[in-house]
């Protein structure tokens, strides 16, 4: 069946999450009591180890490990740091530079182009105005608009219905093996999986396609659409 339609994930997959991290890691000093023998670079990689190895558990998990390996002087509460990410993430957001050009090729070639991300709605739409993604796509889903959330089929199909085709004419590109590649494939989406965290294996699908991020999707797709 012909491909008509791609629909993407927005976190780890269509903006720079480490650099985006790496930005905000020096504001970390002006917040908590962050450990002074941490040159800034050292904050951020520490930040973004922890982040690419377990923000699918969670963000108490990560914060945990930053805890536990030395980031701060004097641990903040949790919540506190949570707060504090999310404040941030409404401010900071590093575009990778070839992901509006694929997007716009995509579209020229003809495909229609959506967007499904978990989360709520101010702080998901902040991050497309802040990428420059807001007005790219034909159709965006925020789980905090729909009251469901990958991986429940259910949010995937709403996409389907929406763009108007069937799920086996489209493909879903995304990070998260578990969220992404298995909600995807049980609603019967083609899917292509980005690497750009360090989490291996995959979830009960495996992917169709694997890429390194998504400036090389236009080269697999090549074997989708056939």
């Amino acid at each position: 069946m012909k491909i008509k339609a791609i629909v993407f994930d927005l976190d780890h997959t269509l903006y720079d999450r480490h650099a985006t991290l790496a930005a905000i890691a020096p504001h970390l000093r002006e917040r908590f009591s962050v450990n002074p023998a941490l040159s800034d670079a050292e904050l951020a990689g520490l930040w973004i180890y922890a982040d690419d190895h377990f923000v699918y558990d969670g963000w108490y998990y990560v914060f945990s490990y930053l805890v536990e390996n030395g980031m701060f002087s004097a641990a903040p509460k949790y919540e506190d740091y949570r707060s504090f990410i999310f404040e941030h993430f409404a401010k900071t957001a590093v575009s990778f530079p070839f992901v509006l050009p694929m997007l716009q090729s995509l579209k020229k070639a003809g495909f229609k182009v959506g967007l499904i991300t978990n989360g709520q709605h101010a702080l998901q739409y902040k991050k497309l105005e802040m990428t420059g993604l807001m007005y790219v796509f034909d159709e965006i889903i925020v789980s905090g608009d729909v009251g469901v959330e990958k991986p429940d089929r259910e949010i995937f199909l709403l996409m389907s219905e929406k763009l108007g085709f069937e799920p086996a004419e489209m493909v879903y590109v995304g990070d998260n093996p578990f969220s992404d590649i298995d909600g995807a494939a049980a609603a019967g989406y083609k899917t292509v999986w980005v690497r750009s965290t360090r989490v291996g294996g995959y979830g009960k699908y495996r992917p169709d396609e694997v890429v390194n991020d998504v400036g090389e999707l236009p080269e697999v797709l090549k074997y989708l659409t056939k």
